[in-house]
């Protein structure tokens, strides 16, 4: 089977190194155009980068040539009383208590409101990564990453051209010519080239390629996460030992919030924004402001939300930004993306039966019915940050509190009594933790307390020496 990637950006190149493993592939051309910069927005990873895709690749050139960094989580900064962070948890406290994570994150509902989240769950997490430390233990603390999202593209780009049945080709696509409504027949480069192949995956970005070349149809999440725009500036260290967090920073501002995601070089900051509610330069001035150094000339980002309506197709389907789009609190792009291939995958399995192109069919449209709902949930979880924060004191805060989404209502409509099948059942732990963390009490049929988790105290090392450690 051959099968053509269209964009050589993070999706692309991700998708390449997925699909190169699966044996009846045989050859993978990749099309990008290097004139075409990669916006390099989305530096920060969910656990789904690690087991679903670090796998694949050798850790230690990863993180020496992605210039990647620890992360255990998201710090959420002036999003409560108290500030908390929203990490990766292991399984392991949850089996020493005798119950699931789920069943325990269901008693969170009668958590006490003055009890920090921090004093029954993440104690020992939430001391070291204070400090700046991180564990030696990853299965008792795992982590995922922060990286640099140019530094990662060319690290991907060596690894895959290192096999021989993938190729890169210098175009830009211009045009496509389809057999059917949904069936290409071959796409058009800029160089007058036809290129042909048995499938065709668009990752090529947020771009006018996806409707000119692709007939990609969109439905705008606007109405449900109302920033559109980002700001976004690198930043130097004045102090690598103190700056170099092990997380994620998503501190709030007027109209929107901010991150901060340190790699080994640099630290990687945004501001995520509503211009409905401010002006472009007001947002650059509280942006600098907020950084301290008003000299900077950070870049402007359309970051406007949407969804795929069918992103899987007879012969070609969409993966990453074409797919669709969510702004980037908590992280959920790569695990979009990666969720996307592993429908692929599964796809082309069939596709390669003759015998199971009835399976195929049906599967086509589970595959668009699942990244549907995935784009769903994780839009629902981003609105419920916006739903629970404390702050009222704009119009923005004021605005996203009274947003009404009926698969959201869904979702907090379920938390009482999950049903089977609805989602992953332990993808709520993400909605209780966040929302008992700002000390918001919910209808629960649980009538106990939470337990505090027993954690194991574990070794652990400054974050830079453990970085440095990948370098010996």
């Amino acid at each position: 089977m051959h099968v053509c990637i269209i964009g050589t950006g993070a999706s692309g190149w991700i998708t390449c190194t997925l699909l190169r493993k699966v044996d009846f592939i045989k050859k993978i051309t990749i099309i990008g155009c290097s004139k075409i910069p990669s916006i390099g927005v989305g530096e920060s990873t969910t656990l789904s980068f690690v087991s679903s895709f670090l796998n694949d690749v050798d850790l230690k050139k990863f993180v020496q040539e992605s210039d990647a960094s620890v992360k255990y989580g998201v710090y959420y900064k002036n999003w409560s009383k108290r500030d908390f962070i929203h990490p990766f948890k292991s399984q392991n406290p949850f089996l020493r208590l005798g119950c699931t994570e789920l069943t325990w994150g269901e008693s969170l509902s009668n958590k006490n409101t003055n009890t920090h989240i921090h004093d029954i769950v993440a104690n020992r997490l939430w001391n070291f990564i204070q400090k700046n430390e991180v564990s030696l233990d990853n299965v008792e603390n795992p982590h995922s990453w922060h990286f640099d999202a140019g530094k990662f593209i060319q690290f991907l780009k060596k690894v895959n051209l290192e096999d021989e049945k993938v190729s890169l080709i210098e175009d830009k696509i211009v045009d496509s010519k389809f057999l059917f409504k949904d069936t290409i027949q071959y796409i058009v480069g800029q160089s007058n080239v036809n290129y042909t192949a048995d499938y065709f995956v668009n990752c090529c970005g947020n771009n006018d390629t996806n409707i000119k070349v692709f007939k990609e149809d969109y439905t705008s999440l606007s109405q449900y996460l109302l920033t559109n725009k980002a700001l976004v500036c690198p930043l130097k260290y004045n102090n690598i030992r103190e700056e170099i967090h092990p997380y994620t920073v998503a501190k709030t501002m007027n109209t929107g919030w901010r991150w901060i995601t340190p790699t080994q070089s640099r630290i990687g900051t945004g501001y995520v924004f509503s211009d409905n509610h401010i002006s472009v330069d007001e947002a650059t001035s509280e942006f600098l402001k907020d950084i301290g150094d008003i000299s900077l000339n950070p870049s402007l980002v359309d970051i406007a939300p949407k969804l795929n309506n069918k992103p899987f197709k007879s012969n070609n389907c969409a993966i990453g930004m074409s797919s669709g789009f969510l702004e980037p609190l908590d992280a959920p792009g790569l695990s979009l993306s990666i969720h996307g291939v592993e429908l692929l995958i599964q796809l082309l399995e069939y596709k390669k039966d003759s015998k199971s192109l009835i399976r195929y069919f049906n599967f086509l449209n589970t595959s668009n019915d699942m990244m549907k709902k995935q784009h769903e949930w994780w839009c629902s979880f981003i609105l419920n940050q916006y739903k629970t924060c404390w702050r009222n004191d704009t119009q923005f805060w004021l605005d996203h509190k009274s947003v009404e989404c009926d698969f959201y209502n869904q979702i907090i409509n379920s938390l009482y009594c999950v049903p089977p099948g609805l989602f992953e059942r332990h993808e709520y732990m993400m909605f209780y933790f966040t929302i008992a963390a700002k000390d918001i009490k919910w209808k629960s049929k649980i009538t106990q307390k939470p337990f505090p988790t027993e954690e194991l105290d574990t070794k652990t090392i400054h974050h830079l020496d453990y970085i440095k450690s990948f370098y010996d």
